[in-house]
């Protein structure tokens, strides 16, 4: 009876870890592939860091500064924010929160008229609060970034992640004007190598869709200008779920807590076989 009991719990914990397996295999996956970045290419790869609190904080204040006039967060709450990102609430609501109005319960719902915003940009700006976990953070690491100029878009740019977008590049003071632009490119062979002349010489072919900045026309230079989106993305990975950090952290422990319970069971079960067969 006893080895019966103990055959059924080995089984269900092997299957308890399968499905843990898989559940994080296909966790793995969906943040490896973020969003389709469509004419981008591959979406630039995005590492969160939850736990870097100096970036959460440069974030919270890129957001709220050149994001919030547009975009809400209403699922997010003044207060919580304050708390999670180690700001003091006075600190906080003095520098960051320019309605004097609200009150640290208060929902981040924005000021916006969803009308009104709707005839101006002809589509309502989204609430931002679950953007991380629809799009992928890849997908806004890559988008932020790839803004172009474009006469042809009302307001004239366009961007290589969303072609078509409405939402205009409220950043570009700060990254400068970027334009798309040709270059040479080696030309692929069928071995996968570089094609060469009779002379050993690469043979190029001119390749357009690349993306450049001029130089020192934005505030920032490029690795200044994708550490504050980098900053900024982290945040959005944050107000996704709030309590991913210490999830992450939890789970952990409870992996190694049923480690250590498998590997005791294990051994109590070889004791009582032992005992089964005298």
């Amino acid at each position: 009876m006893i080895e019966k009991q103990l055959n059924i719990l080995n089984i269900k914990l092997s299957r308890f870890f399968v499905v843990l397996g898989l559940l994080i295999s296909i966790n793995s996956i969906d943040a490896a592939e973020g969003g389709p970045c469509k004419d981008y290419g591959e979406c630039d790869e995005f590492k969160y860091s939850l736990n870097d609190m100096a970036s959460l904080q440069r974030g919270a204040s890129t957001f709220l500064n050149y994001c919030y006039g547009c975009h809400s967060l209403q699922y997010s709450r003044w207060g919580r924010v304050s708390t999670d990102l180690q700001i003091p609430e006075e600190i906080f609501f003095d520098n960051l929160v320019f309605d004097k109005s609200i009150k640290p319960g208060d929902l981040m719902v924005g000021s916006m008229s969803k009308e009104q915003s709707a005839q101006w940009f002809g589509v309502a700006p989204p609430d931002l609060t679950l953007v991380s976990r629809v799009r992928g953070d890849d997908w806004i690491y890559s988008y932020l970034r790839a803004y172009y100029e474009d006469a042809s878009k009302q307001y004239g740019v366009n961007n290589l992640v969303y072609p078509g977008t409405a939402m205009p590049n409220v950043l570009m003071a700060l990254q400068g004007n970027q334009k798309l632009v040709c270059k040479d490119v080696p030309v692929i062979a069928k071995n996968g190598g570089e094609k060469r002349d009779n002379f050993g010489n690469t043979i190029t072919k001119e390749k357009c869709g690349y993306l450049k900045v001029d130089e020192g026309s934005g505030e920032l230079n490029k690795e200044e200008f994708d550490s504050l989106i980098y900053d900024l993305t982290n945040f959005l990975v944050y107000v996704g779920e709030p309590a991913k950090a210490q999830r992450e952290r939890m789970g952990w422990y409870v992996i190694f807590y049923f480690l250590i319970f498998t590997a005791l069971s294990a051994l109590l079960y070889r004791e009582y076989h032992k005992d089964y067969h005298k």
